[in-house]
């Protein structure tokens, strides 16, 4: 089927969602389709992380035009994500559940350091290789991306709490322009960057790229007024083009060349991030291109699919970085693996489930660089606080839930913390991690032998080699007190002897 080759990358910012449909042509994507909508998700976050109901509606019915525009594309093949004011929602789940719902398809909330690389990757592919450094600039709604690097590796990579919905919100909320204010919203961004300064500073870029919507407008804005820079942004224009906003006294009064009735209402706050972002880091002149985090979505969708994935990278630094016990780890990967192949038809568990089982078996144990007693908990902490290029915040939260429930009592309330579509693979993963960890306890080559898992109903039977296990009464009594464990999440685990093998 034509939609087997078909792709989907869905930007849920804080002012548009944005969504590019691709075919895959020769090893390339082709984008066939772009549909975007102003939903201003942030103008409708108050304070205390609630999103008002008009704006929750819009939101909905935008997701939902874009659902059916995607609706045969196989889930593998599309990735949604949201950004700054996902994070910023007090129950993510109040809005989550009816957008996925809604969309049809997962939506993962990527933290600020993953967007800036999606961001990062989606400029990389549509930008001329140069010597040096790079810089990209991306003005979001409830957010700005900065990040630095070399062709197509990132280096420094930060998000602000800084965005043109939420700036111009706070310092032209009255609708009213005038220079106090405007200036006002200058110096906030200012300390907000000077934490940053001297890091980009020192780093030394040659190049500046500005991805965002809000960039392209103000760059069409200086264009109209002076067609001689076309392409580009530069302080002295930039400045001016500031001037000429400002006279019109009222934002409701705004009319520029190049300046969209949509684009409007927030441009303000806009423009004052990205002044001050050109004054704190001395930048020159900012290049526009036309390529932001959704096709940083598609390119990385693409390497998930093509043994290329960043997540990979990802395990293999926390691997080293925390030193762990390789051959303990292998042997734990190599059990679950066993176990998830004779498991996953029965127990309805995907491709994804296998993938984060044998992620979460690697790193099981890198608690231990903190400390021995309650290694578990450790464990779970650092996979869902880390930084994790390539994961989604509900990835990691996933995985550290998991984690966190490898040995010692099951706490049955930890899983109530994932969305519901996640629980019962949860509590399955969960349930093979235990039976590792306690068959792999001895830490030698020969932990385990040959095994056999079966899943009928409630029932989860682990057929072992009886002479194998009589040699071991340590984890026979463990595997005895682990099915009193597994009851707690519904597992009812049947020890069996595995069947001899036949006679020739």
């Amino acid at each position: 089927m034509a939609e087997r080759q078909l792709y989907a990358g869905i930007d849920l910012g804080s002012n548009s969602f944005h969504m590019i449909v691709a075919r895959l042509e020769h090893g390339q994507m082709r984008v066939i389709d772009r549909l975007k909508d102003m939903v201003r998700l942030a103008g409708g976050l108050d304070e205390q992380g609630r999103l008002d109901a008009e704006t929750r509606q819009r939101g909905l019915e935008a997701l939902a035009r874009f659902g059916d525009r995607i609706r045969d594309i196989p889930e593998s093949q599309v990735r949604a994500v949201g950004t700054q004011t996902f994070r910023r929602l007090s129950h993510p789940a109040g809005f989550l559940v009816p957008a996925e719902t809604a969309l049809g398809f997962p939506i993962d909330i990527v933290s600020g350091r993953e967007e800036a690389r999606l961001v990062w990757l989606g400029v990389s592919q549509g930008v001329a290789p140069v010597e040096g450094r790079r810089l990209v600039i991306d003005i979001g709604g409830g957010s700005t991306e900065l990040v630095a690097g070399q062709a197509l590796q990132p280096d420094l990579a930060e998000s602000l709490p800084l965005g043109c919905v939420s700036l111009t919100r706070e310092f032209h909320g009255t609708g009213r322009l005038d220079a106090t204010s405007h200036e006002h919203a200058l110096e906030r961004c200012r300390a907000e960057l000077q934490g940053w300064e001297r890091q980009f500073r020192n780093y030394g870029c040659q190049q500046a790229i500005g991805s965002s919507g809000t960039i392209r407008a103000i760059a069409e804005m200086i264009e109209a007024h002076d067609p001689a820079e076309a392409g580009r942004i530069r302080p002295g224009p930039l400045r001016q083009l500031r001037l000429r906003l400002l006279e019109h006294g009222r934002i409701e009064d705004l009319q520029h060349p190049g300046l969209s009735e949509r684009r409007r209402p927030v441009i303000m706050g806009g423009l004052a991030i990205l002044e001050s972002v050109i004054e704190t880091l001395g930048i020159e002149q900012v290049s526009v291109s036309p390529y932001a985090l959704r096709e940083g979505l598609l390119q990385d969708l693409y390497g998930r699919l093509t043994h290329q994935d960043p997540r990979d990278a990802t395990i293999r630094a926390m691997e080293a970085r925390y030193q762990i016990d390789h051959d303990q780890a292998a042997r734990v990967t190599d059990w679950t693996a066993a176990a998830f192949e004779q498991l996953c038809a029965n127990w309805a568990l995907r491709p994804i489930h296998g993938d984060m089982l044998h992620w979460i078996s690697r790193l099981h144990e890198i608690g231990l660089a903190v400390a021995h007693d309650g290694h578990q908990r450790h464990t779970a902490y650092i996979l869902e606080h880390a930084d994790m290029p390539g994961f989604s915040r509900q990835e990691q939260q996933f995985m550290a839930v998991i984690a966190s429930q490898q040995r010692r009592g099951i706490q049955e309330s930890e899983f109530d913390r994932l969305p519901g579509r996640l629980q019962q693979p949860a509590r399955r993963l969960t349930a093979l991690l235990r039976l590792a960890v306690t068959v792999c306890r001895s830490r030698t080559e020969s932990a385990f032998g040959d095994f056999s898992l079966t899943a009928e109903g409630s029932e989860l039977r682990l057929g072992l080699d009886p002479a194998w296990l009589s040699a071991r009464p340590l984890i026979r009594h463990d595997l005895e007190t682990e099915a009193e464990e597994l009851e707690r999440i519904g597992i009812e685990l049947r020890l069996s002897d595995l069947p001899l093998p036949q006679a020739r």
